[in-house]
């Protein structure tokens, strides 16, 4: 899953804690930020409900402790057309929220209006999710005239699409290009690119990298929003340093993930290669009673193995 809950983490460790260099506590929402409730929550058309955090901000001028911000007595529901999922909380995660009974699949083209209870506050947020996303295909590129050398076998065509011949892929060999069926209703899209094998050495070489700078790559990212209007995405080579097996997602966003991940206009909200709190701006949160993210999204992925370059 694209680690959105990782990034609204990041955004309160960082964001309102002022991790820049150039920035000091307090400057960029002050004091009066503190104590606000945010909801960290987003439903994936097709999968079941989630688990769902809410927590508190804290001082920018102290650290901050998830454990100690988790808001462990709320009482919290989603609702939709469909029905009531109530949530109770993880006895063994502060400020984690589960679904009870029976867990619900997120539908499509649904409204999910979710309410969160804390004492006399009232935390409340809506998503309508966007139609399924189906990738009809993946394919090799030729770098010049951008014709096809091969399909990539896709999990819905084998079980072991890791093994498969096709899905092993060169590094900079080529243009890695995904052509989806577009989704309904969706706001616009998004990678997100996993290396799987931890151990994995780099495929990326650079005489002006020093060991700390490989030391600060990521085995995760996302890209910057994308329009995806003509349903062909294509993954930029700069996003890949290890070698071994990766997983590319691609998220088909309602409004409020889209206007979330999208909060610098410059950047579409960070991508690739950008450290957490670059270009720093406010996010637009769709929330009421609070901020964070209530979103949804369709997704689908392809998996394939990066080879070293010949010579490396």
């Amino acid at each position: 899953m694209l680690t959105f809950g990782r990034c609204l983490t990041l955004f309160l460790a960082c964001g309102l804690l002022a991790c820049s260099a150039e920035r000091k506590p307090g400057e960029l929402f002050g004091s009066a930020e503190s104590d606000v409730l945010v909801i960290d929550a987003q439903l994936l058309v097709g999968q079941p409900m989630p688990a769902i955090f809410l927590r508190r901000t804290a001082d920018p001028r102290e650290s901050y402790d998830l454990r100690m911000q988790g808001v462990i007595d709320a009482d919290i529901t989603i609702r939709s057309a469909d029905g009531l999922t109530r949530y109770f909380a993880d006895p063994e995660s502060a400020g984690r929220y589960l679904p009870a009974g029976t867990v619900p699949v997120v539908a499509p083209l649904t409204e999910y209006e979710l309410v969160a209870t804390v004492g006399q506050e009232r935390l409340s947020a809506r998503t309508r999710t966007p139609g399924p996303l189906r990738i009809r295909e993946v394919v090799v590129l030729d770098e010049k005239s951008l014709q096809v050398r091969r399909n990539l076998v896709l999990f819905s065509e084998s079980a072991d699409a890791f093994v498969a011949a096709d899905n092993q892929v060169v590094y900079l060999d080529g243009l890695l290009e995904t052509r989806l069926e577009p989704a309904t209703g969706a706001a616009g899209y998004q990678l997100s690119l996993a290396s799987l094998d931890l151990a994995s050495d780099f495929v990326i070489e650079a005489d002006f990298l020093e060991q700390d700078d490989y030391d600060d790559f990521e085995r995760e990212g996302s890209s910057p929003v994308l329009d995806g209007a003509e349903g062909h995405v294509r993954m930029p080579w700069f996003a890949v340093a290890f070698a071994g097996r990766h997983i590319w997602r691609t998220y088909a966003l309602d409004q409020n993930w889209y206007d979330f991940a999208r909060t610098d206009p410059q950047t579409g909200g960070g991508g690739f290669g950008q450290l957490a709190g670059d270009a720093f701006q406010r996010p637009h949160f769709a929330v009421q009673g609070g901020i964070g993210l209530f979103g949804s999204a369709a997704v689908d992925s392809v998996g394939f193995v990066v080879l070293p370059a010949p010579g490396t």
